[in-house]
């Protein structure tokens, strides 16, 4: 079944699993999993999302098919993973996101002794980690949104703000 046909019927759509390289270092979650992502099976999907762009800058590479992205990702020892398991939504806003079923991201965590910080990617990501999760000893970072819907952040001031994240976490 299509993401349109599941948006269509309003049926409960499911996220993605995590993506976990080698020894992770960093977690970074989003909210749900968009459209796109859904349809490709793998995060930040979009063609305008500006989450793989700001990685490759960091990283001096580019990274545009899922092979050279989960390279990259491996590379840099971040895991991917979102707030939410399941939820209700039209379309891919987190705006329209109903009845959220949250992952449980501190057992994650416990799985993976190695991540020693959480980025949130977006305000609905954070809002929804502060409100399921108690995790302590762990840096997290409060992001804006990669996302094209979040124009308000020109790609440059996202970068300052990932990039201070990143310096801190992988150095």
């Amino acid at each position: 079944m299509s993401a349109g046909e599941i948006k269509n019927k309003g049926e409960v759509l499911f996220g993605l699993p995590p993506f976990v390289p080698e020894a992770p270092r960093l977690l970074i979650l989003g909210s749900m999993p968009s459209e796109a992502s859904l349809e490709a099976g793998f995060y930040y999907a979009h063609p305008r999302n500006r989450f793989f762009k700001i990685l490759g800058d960091y990283a001096g590479q580019s990274a545009q098919s899922v092979s050279e992205r989960q390279a990259l990702l491996c590379r840099l020892r971040i895991a991917l993973f979102d707030v939410i398991a399941s939820c209700r939504r039209q379309g891919s806003l987190d705006s329209a996101i109903r009845d959220p079923v949250p992952n449980d991201i501190a057992l994650f965590l416990k799985e993976h002794p190695g991540v020693k910080a959480v980025i949130t990617n977006g305000g609905l990501s954070k809002k929804l980690f502060l409100k399921y999760n108690k995790v302590q000893g762990i840096k997290i970072f409060h992001l804006p949104s990669t996302s094209p819907a979040n124009a308000g952040w020109p790609l440059k001031r996202l970068e300052s703000e990932y990039f201070k994240a990143l310096d801190e976490t992988l150095a």
